[in-house]
């Protein structure tokens, strides 16, 4: 086995194999020890769940046995996590339940696999359930078929992993267990016999769920257990030092581990001061590794800084070279101080002296070109000026007298003699360009350039001038395609707003109707703004009802004109057309009426009347019955306010109540009219009839956009 493995074997949690066939009471066996030992009548032994399913699954258990009932078969492979706790020391636990038909011989099942992977085991076999001879070798070459999995794992014909035998059910056993070592040897003699031979670290104990007599000994086969753990972890630790002596932090895991299990064994400590003393060892070498390191660091750095400092000695004729040499040297030397190979002031003055050489030779070789450019009557006038113009830049220590002063002037009435003639040149064509065309931009530009590149000769008053006389011209134009536009279509707002700011951008600061440009983009946004508003205002009084054909107005209104003179009113018009589209309740007054002398009937002194409303069905009041009155006041709210949406229909009806209830009169809403509820905000008649309700719905007006 690796090192890593086994440290990986040390540090996880213990599993713990519970081998046994169907009906051997492994479930029972768990539950029974978990409840003993939750419940403190195992001494010095306390087991917890480790985890909420483990608690859960054995919940259920328990209230089975709580019930006297006996536990049915296990189905589904079940891990549970428990801690073993005794006195200081603590124990992870690995258990998995399990289907017993799943270890028959010959089978290979994931159950298998755990149970070669196991650090300890426990074989259940119950004597009771196997009085026949057959079915105990069974059970038994079971067993010897795991042991032989385990042996095959391990270098030497024994196994250092620990196997106690528990028989089961022992209250149940057909002879006395006082010597369990007859009664094991005599049914089981060949699990004995294997686990005597191969499994040094064995045990044999006799367990019962039931019977209070036997309950005591529940506490063995855990303290078995957790010696048997720690005398294997113990073993895992020393091999392991042997191993991985030289793996300090792979040790420093591991003891951690046995110390958190076993922190009060005597084992402990000797492992802690063993551990102790490699890592003094570890530091020792690490100490005198870096001793050397660091001394043939500086050997070697002294080294390499002096090499470079020789090489860089060397190099003396070219001042150029030498600098480089100097500036790659302070690059890659940087510990040329610290080993003390050369100081910054000796550096520094060899610098500054090979810089005062390097300019020298660069000065005498500018005022030797200087000189040739002067000579030369082929050569470039401006060039030549430029080039003096960097010289006296790049050296102004040099006095200009005598010969230099010379040609400075024999240079300078050159260039500026040329330079008139180009200015010249250049303004003839410019005034070329003027004659021949009127593409007023590219002028403008020609002049700009013009006056960019000679702005110092004698022509470039001149050439100020024409360009005032593009700029005008131009200016002009603008201003005129943005008057003649607005005049041929001034119903195209956004259009003629645009010529006028396209002026502006053009024309910022110096145009010369900056002024007209901007009071007509104010006059446009005033127009566009009442045109649009007429617009939606048209929209609106031919049917203020019909709310989805005026709405998309209103709202494309307030996009285009979100700072517009009629924006508060455009708004205030969206809103009540979003209130009476949706269910609404209204407060409705009956005032008074009018009625002819027919509304009464014979033998009568005057019509009894009341007035009653429906709404979409549904109908409100009736009002009071005035009596005796062609001029009835009523002044009646009615009780339960109006629902009402667009499009809701509206009936009045009157009812006389002289003899008997009779509706003389009923009124009805026109046919497609969905402001129906203005019959209840004023005055409705009919040939000599009138009715006046007053109510809390009104029917916005827009004002004249002026």
């Amino acid at each position: 086995m690796s090192r890593s493995s086994l440290a990986d074997r040390l540090c996880r949690p213990h599993r713990v194999g519970l081998f046994g066939h169907r009906g051997v009471g492994k479930t029972t066996l768990l539950t029974v020890l978990y409840r003993e030992a939750v419940s403190g009548r195992l001494p010095g032994l306390r087991l917890a769940a480790a985890e909420a399913l483990t608690a859960d699954y054995l919940a259920d258990k328990l209230k089975q046995l709580e019930a006297g009932e006996t536990l049915p078969a296990t189905l589904a492979e079940t891990d549970l996590h428990f801690h073993l706790y005794r006195g200081s020391e603590r124990f992870d636990l690995l258990l998995r339940d399990y289907q017993g038909e799943h270890v028959e011989l010959g089978r290979e099942t994931t159950i298998r696999e755990f149970l070669r992977d196991c650090d300890a085991v426990w074989l259940c076999l119950d004597l009771a359930q196997l009085p026949d001879a057959d079915h105990r070798l069974r059970r038994q070459q079971e067993i010897e078929q795991l042991i032989e999995d385990y042996l095959a794992s391990e270098p030497r014909p024994t196994t250092e992993r620990p196997v106690a035998l528990l028989l089961t059910k022992a209250d149940l056993l057909p002879e006395p267990a006082s010597d369990l070592d007859v009664v094991a040897d005599r049914h089981f003699g060949m699990t004995r016999h294997a686990l005597a031979a191969h499994c040094p670290e064995n045990g044999l104990f006799a367990v019962s769920a039931l019977g209070e007599e036997l309950q005591q000994p529940l506490a063995e086969p855990l303290a078995w257990l957790a010696d048997a753990l720690q005398r294997l972890d113990q073993s895992r630790l020393e091999r392991l030092w042997t191993l991985a002596r030289g793996d300090v932090a792979l040790l420093e895991r591991c003891v951690a581990c046995f110390a958190q299990r076993y922190p009060d064994a005597p084992a402990t400590a000797d492992f802690q001061q063993r551990l102790r003393q490699l890592q003094q060892q570890r530091r020792r070498r690490r100490w005198a590794a870096g001793l050397a390191g660091a001394a043939c660091l500086l050997v070697g750095l002294w080294g390499y800084d002096a090499l470079g400092y020789q090489a860089v000695q060397r190099v003396t004729d070219d001042p150029a070279l030498a600098l480089q040499h100097w500036e790659d040297y302070r690059v890659w030397h940087p510990t040329r101080q610290l080993t003390g190979v050369s100081h910054t002031e000796q550096e520094d003055a060899v610098i500054a002296d090979l810089n005062r050489q390097l300019r020298d030779r660069q000065r005498d070789a500018r005022l030797a070109e200087l000189r040739r450019q002067a000579a030369d009557p082929d050569a470039n006038p401006e060039a030549g000026w430029q080039l003096f113009q960097e010289f006296r830049a790049l050296h102004p220590e040099v006095d200009v007298d005598g010969d230099l002063e010379a040609l400075r002037a024999a240079m300078k009435a050159r260039r500026d003699e040329q330079f008139n003639r180009r200015a010249y040149q250049s303004l003839d064509e410019l005034r070329r360009a003027a004659e021949g065309f009127e593409d007023l931009p590219a002028l403008l530009q020609r002049a700009d350039g013009f006056l960019a590149e000679f702005a110092e000769s004698k022509f470039a008053a001149e050439a100020r001038q024409h360009r005032s006389y593009f700029a005008q011209r131009l200016d002009e134009r603008d201003i005129q395609t943005a008057r003649d536009y607005s005049t041929k279509q001034p119903l195209n707002f956004q259009t003629r707003r645009e010529h006028y700011q396209r002026y502006l951008e053009k024309h910022p600061v110096s145009g010369a109707f900056v002024q007209e440009a901007n009071l007509a983009i104010r006059t446009i946004d005033a127009d566009w703004d009442k045109h649009d508003f007429r617009g939606l205002r048209d929209q609106y009084r031919g049917n203020p009802g019909n709310v989805t054909h005026w709405s998309p107005h209103a709202r494309r209104y307030l996009s285009v004109h979100p700072q517009g003179k009629f924006k508060a009113i455009v708004t205030e018009l969206l809103r009540w057309g979003e209130r009476v589209s949706v269910p609404g309740e209204y407060r409705v007054v009956l005032k008074n009426g009018e009625f002819e002398k027919s509304a009464a009937r014979w033998f009568t002194r005057g019509p009894k009347l009341s007035v009653e409303v429906e709404v979409n069905g549904i109908r409100y009041g009736p009002s009071t019955i005035v009596n005796n009155s062609y001029q009835p006041e009523w002044e009646f709210e009615f009780p339960r306010r109006i629902r009402w949406k667009l499009g809701d229909p509206v009936v009045i009806r009157v009812v006389e109540h002289s003899w008997s209830e009779k509706v003389i009169l009923e009124l009805n809403t026109p046919e497609n009219d969905p402001l129906a509820l203005w019959m209840l905000s004023g005055e409705v008649a009919t040939g000599g009839t009138r009715l006046t309700f007053s109510s809390d719905f009104s029917i916005p007006t827009l004002p004249a956009a002026d």
